[in-house]
């Protein structure tokens, strides 16, 4: 498998793949909107700190998904090339 070639595919083509095959997808964007109140009203609730702390965990929490989500992919193009051997 060419490694640094599936890097580039998943870090630079899949987001923009991504975002065209959200567009429609109404439960995503209902999850997403939910998500923004709630942290609307986490933030009218909690001080200033806390609230940068909640969003330094955030930050921590998606690049830890978009790793796992990276992983998986390569793995997945890994064992996909191994069927069609």
């Amino acid at each position: 498998m060419d490694r640094d070639f599936m890097c580039f595919f998943y870090r630079n083509i899949l987001p923009e793949r991504t975002e065209v095959a959200v567009q429609g997808n109404i439960p995503y964007h209902k999850a997403e909107e939910m998500v923004r109140e709630m942290e609307d009203e986490l933030h009218a609730r909690i001080d200033d700190e806390t609230w940068n702390l909640y969003l330094k965990m955030s930050d921590l929490a998606g690049e830890a998904q978009r790793m796992l989500g990276e992983a998986l992919y390569l793995q997945g193009a890994e064992d996909r090339e191994h069927m069609l051997q």
